[in-house]
């Protein structure tokens, strides 16, 4: 356990924030970069039973998923060349939540789908769920029976099509022109190993749990 306290706050004490820190090793010999690096991952997830350490350091390797989930929104949910239509700041942000909302339901509904059936929800494409939901609202949706119909109809299709089990990636930490503490990348970084193991299975964990 540990706090962090903010600049302006380190006399006073004021606000300040309790954190875990664990402490975390890849133990694979497919990701040369991790060999003889120790992470760190600050959290304010305090509870070691509802939050494992595992399984929080496996899930701090997938944060770069979030670069997928803009793509979801700017390209296939918004659709190409389509702008915000207001022209007031209250309008905009109307507008965006909306945006954000029907995301949340379609990640929900791919949720629904793989928790049913026990799978991987990157197996499934949201812009299949995409595709399902606007052909139910085109349809028509009157009543709690339709809507379950509807439902039912949507995660079928979801499964229909899975996608293939993604394969294990890594990449080398280097930078194309040198702007940073990261070293340049080379020709040999072209070629960089492949990883033996999924993260959760190469997390060793060094600190408290």
């Amino acid at each position: 356990m540990s706090e962090l306290v903010a600049t302006a706050d380190k006399r006073r004490r004021e606000d300040v924030c309790t954190v875990r820190v664990i402490e975390y090793v890849l133990d694979d010999p497919g990701r040369p970069g991790a060999q003889d690096t120790t992470c760190q991952l600050v959290t304010t997830l305090l509870d070691p039973t509802a939050a494992p350490a595992g399984e929080l350091a496996a899930l701090y390797a997938q944060r770069w998923e979030i670069e997928s989930i803009f793509d979801e929104l700017k390209t296939h949910q918004r659709g190409p060349r389509v702008f915000l239509r207001s022209r007031t700041p209250a309008g905009v942000y109307q507008e965006a939540w909306g945006y954000l909302c029907v995301h949340y339901a379609l990640r929900a509904l791919i949720h629904a789908a793989a928790d049913h059936h026990d799978l991987d929800p990157d197996r499934i494409s949201f812009t299949t769920a995409l595709h399902a939901a606007r052909r139910s609202v085109r349809t028509g949706l009157t009543g709690t029976v339709n809507l379950s119909v509807a439902l039912r109809r949507a995660i079928s299709e979801l499964l229909h099509g899975l996608l293939p089990v993604r394969r294990l990636r890594a990449n080398a930490r280097v930078v194309r022109r040198k702007m940073s503490t990261y070293s340049v990348k080379r020709d040999a970084h072209r070629t960089w190993p492949t990883p033996t193991v999924a993260t959760g299975s190469a997390v060793r964990i060094l600190g408290p749990p």
